[in-house]
């Protein structure tokens, strides 16, 4: 019975570092590369926040994979301001802000559904800028929703802005991701 035991555990050890070396990246972008990338960006300190801080940021091989970062940071934005319209539904419960609400959820699921095909354009080689037309899509019908707080009655702010100018920011960083991948 130890013995097995043994052969047991011995067998999951070899297996994990069998896994350990086999999936190290070691082709991982150099971290000062990180940085002169976020210098070429309109906000260095916005660009070192979401990307360069991302844990996924440690595996990055090149563009390509800052690329599908970006866009998934894309969508946590939208997925926060989501889930920020029923922290608010109570604040703005007249006519007026639950027909707002109403609005940006169903703009906010069509954003969604195209900042995933963002995503999934954006793992295939040659689809990169496919990717940015998906989620500049996306991003404007996160637009439509800041608008519905312009529109139809008396003018709010959008409780929706922080979000949607990060999402902003985020694909003037696409931008620049595209213009390095493409020349």
């Amino acid at each position: 019975m130890a013995t097995m035991l043994i052969k047991h555990l011995t067998f999951s050890l070899s297996l994990l570092v069998f896994v350990f070396f086999a999936f190290t990246v070691v082709d991982a972008m150099p971290i000062k590369d990180m940085y002169a990338f976020c210098k070429d960006t309109d906000d260095v300190n916005f660009c070192l926040k979401y990307i360069g801080t991302d844990i996924r940021i440690l595996a990055a091989r090149d563009l390509h994979d800052v690329l599908v970062i970006a866009i998934s940071q894309c969508q946590i934005q939208l997925t926060n301001a989501t889930k920020q319209i029923n922290k608010v539904r109570q604040k703005f419960s007249g006519p007026i802000g639950t027909r707002r609400l109403y609005f940006c959820g169903k703009y906010y699921k069509l954003a969604c559904a195209l900042f995933q095909k963002a995503y999934e354009e954006a793992q295939e080689e040659g689809l990169e800028s496919i990717a940015l037309f998906s989620a500049v899509d996306g991003s404007h019908y996160m637009i439509k929703c800041e608008d519905e707080w312009k529109n139809n009655g008396p003018i709010q702010k959008s409780p929706f802005t922080f979000y949607n100018t990060n999402v902003v920011k985020l694909l003037s960083i696409i931008h620049v991701i595209i213009e390095k991948l493409y020349g």
